[in-house]
């Protein structure tokens, strides 16, 4: 009977040996065939290789360099675990040329090092540590391992850990993503994606996410940070966590990105009393893969439905307000009021007018009269300035070629008139001048006077009362010394106001919203939500049309244009 068992034990043990250098060999000859098949995209090199008797393959001192463009990227670890099934898949993998996907697998990576790219910017998301925007505020670039002494932090190597869960009936993927930073945080990663057939053309593009989740745990790090650069600034705890929000504020107002009151109050109570936060995203029903490259930031995130938690409180919505690029905004967001129109141009002389002069409009000296619509140069006269000073010049009403006395009032507007030679100046000439001398007809736009008010005896002075009766006592003390202004005409209004709710029924409409800040987008309708309205806008400069999503809640005015309505 002990011999039997004995027998066993040694078959049992005989038989681990050969598998595990059958595995060993049969990994080795495939990792070497995978090195070279990467050969054209990547130099992988590692010092050693095993495998184990659980159907896992350890590398040490893995290597891969990744060539993009001219740059190479170098991606190191100490050590990488591949987790297979068991070692019979493996062999089969290895001696058979599987491809199908197994039921589960993982690798496990330790001490990784990414190299610097322009994707992984340690201001928003520190890669050794996992803490976001951890030097913000503290008045340094990066933190140095003199820095972490200092908070009383060893640090150690980073662990990194994937697996990945595959149904084949049902097509379902559960992905997981586990990363560790000893002494700073941990940070975990899921996904649940669905039909996932990597055979099938395309299958990136339509493949739809159930589910998306990041959970993080600071490690009583930020509070030890928050008291290291209190002290290196010389203000307390409190006021650094105010600087700290203030400057992450900033940074993502460079990206013109607005993060919501709630979000920063619940960042505030992360990095004030560490802990764990949470963010969670359940996707539409119809989102898919292939539109994340396709949809602007505001309506990806209102399409994922994220929201955020802080510990066990009760969630609030993940939102942020992306400001449009720099060569949208001139041409969406038009000017509070319309340029002004240029004034008409009197090019027909008329009966000069001594109208009232405000005291700030001063009188030119007189020019030299020519019957020419130019003006003519006088003998030895000295040239006007290249840039000549601007003046208001009060243009009444001109002669006309006939003499007659027929007002025309032009519309104000500054105009640039040479200043006038020495030869031309009339020392005699002092204080304001109420009637301009005649001059020639130049094509200028010029300045029209106020209106003369009227005498009492003239239809158009409209006094406050009507006179009382001749012969009565009031009619001895009634003066018109007051005017009853005319009725404003209304200004012509190409628009009607109407509600946000009506804005689904003219769809392919033309619109302007006013938005809280007082700024004005004009566009045509392309979609409407209870989210927000978003609107095809002209490219301007940059050619093309560009798509603007504008939230419901900074809307609060909504202008229907009409159809010739000129655009703003």
């Amino acid at each position: 009977m002990w011999k039997l068992l004995r027998n066993f034990a040694l078959g049992a043990i005989l038989l681990a040996g050969v598998l595990k250098l059958a595995a060993w060999y049969e990994v080795r000859q495939d990792a070497q065939r995978l090195v070279v098949a990467l050969t054209p995209y990547a130099q992988v090199r590692y010092d050693s290789i095993s495998a184990g008797l659980d159907g896992s393959v350890s590398l040490s001192g893995v290597t891969a360099t990744v060539m993009r463009g001219t740059v190479q990227d170098a991606y190191r670890a100490d050590s990488v675990v591949l987790e297979s099934p068991s070692v019979f898949w493996l062999l089969k993998h290895a001696l058979l040329g599987d491809n199908t996907l197994p039921p589960r697998f993982g690798i496990s990576t330790q001490g990784l090092k990414l190299p610097a790219t322009p994707w992984l910017d340690p201001q928003w998301l520190n890669p050794a540590t996992l803490v976001p925007f951890e030097t913000l505020g503290c008045g340094a670039a990066t933190f140095t391992p003199a820095d972490y002494d200092k908070m009383g932090i060893a640090i150690g190597d980073t662990r990194q850990h994937l697996d990945y869960r595959y149904d084949a009936d049902s097509k379902r993927l559960d992905l997981t993503v586990n990363l560790a930073a000893p002494a700073f945080a941990n940070l975990t990663l899921e996904a649940e994606l669905h039909p996932f057939d990597p055979q099938a053309p395309g299958a990136l593009e339509k493949l739809h996410i159930d589910q998306l989740s990041a959970d993080y745990a600071d490690t009583n790090y930020l509070q030890r940070r928050n008291q290291f650069c209190a002290q290196r600034a010389s203000i307390g705890p409190k006021q650094f966590i105010e600087q700290h929000v203030a400057a992450a504020q900033e940074l993502l107002a460079q990206h013109h990105i607005q993060a919501s009151n709630e979000l920063l109050k619940l960042y505030r109570h992360l990095i004030e009393n560490g802990g764990q936060a949470s963010i969670l995203s359940l996707p539409n029903s119809g989102f898919v893969a292939g539109t994340w490259s396709g949809s602007t930031p505001e309506d990806l995130l209102r399409q994922l439905n994220v929201t955020a938690r802080y510990g066990d409180a009760p969630p609030v919505m993940f939102r942020l307000s992306f400001s449009p690029p720099p060569n949208v905004e001139p041409t969406a967001l038009a000017a509070e009021s319309p340029a002004p129109t240029p004034a008409p141009v009197s090019t027909t002389p008329a009966t000069p007018v001594a109208p009232s002069v405000p005291k700030a409009v001063l009188a030119l000296p007189a020019p030299t009269v020519t019957s020419t619509p130019m003006p003519v140069a006088t003998p030895g006269a000295t040239p006007p300035p290249t840039n000549p000073p601007a003046h208001v010049v009060p243009a009444a009403v001109m002669p006309t070629a006939m003499g007659e006395s027929t007002p025309k009032p032009v519309a104000p507007t500054l105009v640039q008139v040479p200043k006038p030679t020495p030869e031309r100046h009339d020392p005699e000439r002092t204080g304001p001048q109420l009637t301009p001398p005649a001059k020639p007809a130049v094509s200028v736009p010029a300045v029209a006077p106020p209106k003369p008010a009227a005498s009492p005896n003239t239809s158009e002075f409209l006094p406050s009362e009507p006179q009382p009766a001749e012969g009565s006592t009031l009619a001895m003390l009634w003066k018109p010394t007051l005017e009853r202004l005319e009725a404003a005409v209304p200004e012509p209004q190409h628009y009607d106001v109407i509600e946000y709710a009506r804005l689904k029924d003219v769809q392919g409409r033309r619109v302007r919203l006013v938005t809280a800040g007082g700024k004005r987008v004009e566009g045509y309708v392309l979609a409407v939500d209870d989210a927000g309205v978003s609107l095809r806008i002209n490219g301007g400069e940059v050619g093309g049309d560009v798509r603007f999503v504008i939230p419901k809640a900074r809307i609060q005015q909504v202008q229907l244009l009409h159809r010739d309505s000129p655009p703003a």
